[in-house]
């Protein structure tokens, strides 16, 4: 019987009777076991195994969303690229590339983009909206063999929200610097799991997403730079995040009345004809992708008053902002 387990960073032996939480998923019924290791500060989930069939079952509405159309809205983790990084043209690859919506912006900024991610009907999605050939249905596995084969090197390789789903983080980490060229930069971005409104979004109302099989490992500050360095990266710098205001509306509206994002999807669904569509969209961009002008309008004036009926509630919280981002953004080169 198996005695001990391993830190997927450090290496470092752990009990396996030392665990600090058990979850069981309501989607495949595996109990998960979550250690933590003192020296790295990395939490991870074991059994530590990527299940990739689960991102195409389109379990989360981000999955739906990624497979009906590209959102137009940048995330504030991508924003943090164009706001930090040293690189405005090169040739850029994006691990887990999703809907598309980063590496369309990044091709406008100026890179030569690529993008490999291992749900197919995503990929699907960017070759249809956006027409870029450069994108592949692939495990990085099997990207690092065919770049390999075709002898490809890459100025900058990105990852956002990608580092927490790995089983094998050390074995990925070595695959992007094989990738890099000489010089070559990582950036990216992680769940800051000591952020105050990452606790309550994906710890509570939606704790399925921080948790196996979707995420297997939490990262904060300290344990992202920790990880970065022992896996050879130099100029490693960590970022944390401020809390958008914008998002403390929908925050307070939660905290208030539950979740209403099934209503808002009915309500959005009204302008771009389904459910599923409405998913990729924010209220602000349906009147560009839509002919029903006037209902998109309307929308747009009911989430206003409700920023306005919420301003007291929100006004609560504009001191816990700062440094409380869901996000940790990083950058390295090799």
């Amino acid at each position: 019987m198996k005695t001990e387990t391993f830190c997927p960073i450090c290496e470092e032996k752990v009990s396996v009777d030392d665990y600090r939480e058990v979850y069981v998923s309501p989607y495949t019924k595996q109990e998960y076991k979550r250690y933590e290791w003192p020296n790295c500060d990395v939490h991870w989930w074991e059994p530590l195994k990527i299940i990739p069939e689960f991102y195409e079952s389109e379990v989360f509405e981000d999955y739906i969303a990624f497979h009906e159309g590209v959102s137009l809205s940048l995330g504030d983790n991508h924003k943090a690229f164009f706001r930090y990084f040293p690189l405005r043209a090169g040739k850029l690859l994006d691990i887990g590339c999703g809907d598309g919506r980063f590496i369309r912006h990044a091709k406008e900024a100026g890179f030569e983009v690529w993008g490999i991610d291992f749900d197919t009907k995503s990929v699907e999605t960017v070759k249809r909206e956006l027409g870029i050939d450069t994108v592949f249905a692939m495990s990085l596995e099997e990207f690092y063999e065919f770049a390999k084969k075709e002898g490809l090197k890459f100025d900058v390789i990105t990852f956002f929200e990608v580092l927490e789903h790995q089983d094998k983080p050390k074995e990925f980490l070595k695959m992007v610097k094989d990738l890099l060229k000489d010089g070559g930069y990582i950036a990216g971005s992680v769940p800051d799991r000591e952020s105050m409104f990452q606790r309550t979004f994906y710890q509570k109302w939606y704790s399925y997403v921080d948790h196996p099989p979707h995420h297997f490992l939490r990262f904060s500050k300290g344990s992202l730079e920790s990880a970065l360095k022992l896996a050879g990266f130099s100029e490693v710098k960590v970022i944390k995040s401020d809390f958008p205001f914008k998002e403390l509306f929908p925050y307070v509206e939660k905290k208030l009345f539950g979740n209403l994002d099934e209503l808002k999807n009915k309500l959005k669904a009204m302008v771009v004809g389904s459910e599923r569509k409405a998913r990729a969209y924010a209220v602000e961009d349906l009147d560009k992708i839509s002919e029903r002008k006037k209902t998109a309008i309307m929308l747009k004036a009911l989430k206003l008053g409700r920023n306005l009926a919420l301003s007291p509630f929100v006004l609560l919280y504009l001191g816990k902002l700062k440094g409380n981002g869901v996000h940790l953004y990083f950058q390295a080169r090799i």
